[in-house]
């Protein structure tokens, strides 16, 4: 499907109306999916996806059956099909787990920083959006829950479309 050339993608977590939820075969209708819509261009018909139980994505052509058309992309395919995110993906769940197919850098590959965190963002607008600072700053960075300023609390962060997050400890509170 995406071998004809690159594509524009919208991702997001949401919940899939009655007809998509017919198309595609979920394991858990009600519960809220990442989905992913592809399309050629803005405003062009588009595949709506969602991951299987494998981790792939299963992508039936559903916009013909009059899907609403792609507006506001987050990420692009190249011609290979690979895909790169332009947006910050949200990482917690409710449940204050990382999303599956996110994880925190081994130790090893990379640094776990210590410093206070405070709200707001000079990258998104994104409301959980946190800056961090120790001896470099981060910004963002996504908390888990809301009460997340107290010594211990881990924040992700990382750059935009990375699945793989910077682990930061709140030593103090700001």
């Amino acid at each position: 499907m995406l071998s004809w050339g690159s594509m524009v993608v919208r991702i997001s977590i949401r919940g899939l109306d009655a007809r998509e939820r017919s198309v595609l075969s979920e394991r858990n209708p009600a519960q809220r999916h990442c989905t992913l819509s592809l399309a050629a261009r803005p405003g062009r018909d588009s595949w709506i996806c969602i991951i299987d139980a494998t981790g792939g994505y299963e992508c039936p052509l559903v916009t013909s059956d009059g899907m609403p058309p792609l507006r506001n992309k987050n990420g692009t395919t190249d011609r290979r099909g690979v895909l790169k995110l332009d947006g910050f993906i949200l990482p917690w769940t409710r449940a204050d787990t990382l999303r599956r197919g996110l994880s925190f850098d081994q130790a090893g590959q990379a640094r776990h920083y210590r410093g206070h965190c405070f709200r707001g963002s000079q990258q998104t607008v994104a409301k959980a959006a946190l800056r961090c600072v120790s001896d470099v700053q981060f910004d963002p960075c996504f908390a888990p829950a809301a009460d997340w300023n107290h010594p211990g609390a881990i924040v992700a962060c990382a750059y935009p479309g990375w699945t793989r997050f910077s682990r930061f400890v709140i030593a103090r509170r700001s």
